[in-house]
């Protein structure tokens, strides 16, 4: 029974593993059937993620950066080695040479030049890895690896055996805590490929051959690769990292750009010949802007065509930058040209000459500024710090300042006058003594033409604090005029020579009815609160003083000299008329014994003098005898 039953379940087991294999042929050819049928379908998904990983870079640790730097090098040299960089191929290379620059940390590195030089320390590590023995990607830590080792007090970085290649963590960035090659890796990379050069290739990495020359002696889509491959051997030699044939298209490029940009001067010039401040104002700013596409251009072509790299394409980009910037400089200083000819052509401002000085001065320093700014942010962008550029441009403006304190002197000196306005340009004054015109309001003098023909340059600043006296600015020609007439002159003739001026100088009246064809001269003088004055007006020594005042409008010296001139000959002949005498300065002496002084006899000599300057003299003395003493002495009597 022990036997019959050990034989039963012995049958039993088998019938059951022969069901479970059986069981498992028919799944796997159902499954086999299935993914026949499903092929197609799940195919393309898995080629479209394939492509996708293939141009990523990841750097999530140094396994999977080192892995990228590998892959993408490849399929760059895949792309480029047959055909170079077509424009079907275009887009994707630069989308790899884009996410080769994710595995370098470039932060020291010029952000203009990041592209480049994270591409070509690419190249550099894969021909110089492509020479040594790469350990496998297993051996390489991954994610938990590092994770495990920064717990255990290591560094967060990875060193290829054998290589001054490491890998390390990015503390800071874009990047953080994702894994670059480090900073000092891509300033080595290029000497370590100089010295790995001289080796040949490992065996199983002898299919990179050529990557070097496929990135930096390939010319763009523009170039036809076959007819450079075509090119002579020594149009193929490598100086500087660029081919014979770069060097020539760079110096053929460069004597083009400067033959373009002089064409573009002269036209320039040519067109603004003849035409106004504002019109030649913008025509030149064609200049600049010219100059500033053209570079551009000029360099594009250079980097993305002929494929100048290195230190050749850093320097040529320098220069071009340095080009544009100072472009774009003059373009600011020339918009600032046209924005003041436009403020100068409205009609209020252009009227006022010391408003269009202040414009011109407002509108400069605005656009020095605007210059400043956007070369700090230039040379920024360039490469220079930004804190050494502010305490150069500190230490140079410190300088500047201390070397030109009277000019700055004289600048702020002109903002002040342009702000006060105490005069415009064309203005009469009078200043340190001088009278004569404001010929010029500069930014550091003035220049006055006085009335002898001279020049006179007076700084701002010392114009800014002086007195001036703007003649230019009355509103009316005063004059006070003194007549002196005689003592001996009638009450009644003084009243008639106070009338006849009093008539001279009014406006006489026309008859009912009549209409003179010409205002009266005196109406320049007879203005609504300016009247003429005329009085009797002081006792002098030797006169009797009438005084009249009038105002003369408008205030134009000549018109006012030639009035005066017509009043003067109207009291002239009036005066005559009426037999009233001027008064000049003089002095009478009078000799005791005329009909109104007789002599005194026996009176001791008196020598001192009257009230009217006369002089009594002693009875003895002969009248004959003084008075040819007072000719002997030169001096009249009566």
């Amino acid at each position: 029974m022990g036997t019959m039953e050990r034989k039963m379940s012995i049958n039993s087991v088998n019938r059951r593993r022969m069901i479970l294999s059986y069981g498992r042929t028919v799944m796997f050819h159902l499954l086999l059937l299935s993914g026949l049928t499903f092929q197609p379908a799940l195919a393309a998904p898995e080629a479209g993620v394939y492509e996708i990983a293939e141009d990523n870079a990841v750097i999530a640790s140094p396994r999977t950066t080192l892995d990228s730097l590998l892959r993408l090098t490849d399929t760059y040299h895949e792309l480029v080695s047959k055909d170079g960089i077509t424009r079907e191929n275009r887009e994707r290379v630069n989308a790899i040479l884009q996410q080769i620059n994710k595995l370098f940390d470039l932060r020291q590195v010029p952000e203009k030049y990041r592209r480049n030089v994270g591409t070509e320390t690419a190249i550099y590590l894969r021909e110089a890895l492509a020479r040594f023995p790469v350990p496998p990607l297993e051996e390489v830590p991954d994610e938990d690896g590092m994770v495990a080792a920064i717990k255990d007090g290591k560094a967060a970085l990875y060193r290829l055996p054998g290589t001054p290649v490491v890998i390390r963590k990015t503390e800071a960035g874009t990047f953080e805590g994702r894994y670059q090659f480090s900073a000092a890796t891509v300033a080595e990379a290029r000497s370590w490929y100089r010295v790995a050069k001289t080796y040949p290739y490992t065996p199983e990495q002898a299919y990179i051959a050529g990557l070097y020359e496929d990135y930096f002696l390939t010319p763009g889509p523009m170039i036809p690769v076959e007819l450079i491959r075509a090119l002579p051997d020594w149009m193929q030699q490598d100086y500087l990292e660029q081919s014979v044939w770069q060097w020539l298209l760079l110096l053929l490029t460069v004597v083009v750009l400067v033959g373009m940009v002089s064409l573009v001067f002269l036209l320039v010039k040519r067109i603004a010949r003849g035409r106004n401040r504002l019109q030649q104002n913008l025509v030149n700013l064609l200049g600049p802007a010219a100059v500033i596409y053209l570079v551009i251009n000029a360099m594009k072509f250079v980097e993305r065509q002929v494929f100048i790299t290195g230190d050749i394409l850093q320097y040529s980009l320098l220069i071009a930058k340095i080009a544009v910037l100072t472009a774009i400089v003059v373009l600011i200083m020339r918009i600032g040209n046209v924005i003041t000819e436009l403020l100068l052509s409205v009609r209020q401002i252009s009227a006022r000459q010391i408003d269009q000085q202040l414009i011109r001065l407002g509108v400069r320093m605005l656009t020095i500024l605007v210059s400043v700014i956007v070369v700090m942010e230039g040379m920024q962008k360039i490469g220079f710090s930004l804190a050494t550029l502010v305490a150069g441009a500190g230490v140079t403006g410190l300088a500047i300042a201390l070397a030109a304190q009277d000019t700055l002197k004289n600048v702020f000196g002109g903002v002040l006058l342009a702000m006060d306005h105490p005069f415009e340009v064309g203005q009469r004054v009078i200043i340190k003594g001088y009278e004569g015109h404001i010929k010029q309001i500069g930014l550091r003098s003035i220049r006055v033409r006085t009335l002898k023909g001279h020049e006179l340059i007076i700084p701002n600043d010392e114009a800014a604090r002086i007195e001036v006296e703007n003649i230019g600015r009355r509103p009316y020609i005063r004059r006070d005029l003194d007549i002196s007439i005689t003592y001996d002159t009638p009450p009644e003739k003084i009243k008639r020579a106070v009338e006849i001026l009093r008539e001279i100088l009014s406006v006489p009246e026309t008859e009912e009815g009549g209409q003179e064809s010409e205002p009266h001269p005196n109406v320049a003088i007879n203005q609504p609160g300016f009247p003429p004055r005329v009085f009797f007006d002081k006792l002098n020594a030797d006169s009797l003083n009438l005084l009249a005042v009038y105002w003369f409008h408008p205030p134009d010296k000549w018109q006012g000299l030639a009035f005066d001139h017509w009043v003067n000959m109207q009291i002239m002949e009036r005066f005559n008329a009426e037999g009233i005498d001027f008064a000049f300065p003089s002095q009478t002496m009078y000799l005791a014994g005329d009909n109104k002084r007789p002599i005194n006899l026996g009176q001791q000599a008196s020598p001192s003098p009257t009230a009217a300057g006369t002089a009594v003299f002693a009875q003895d003395e002969r009248p004959e005898k003084v008075a040819t003493g007072h000719r002997e002495a030169g001096l009249e009597y009566d």
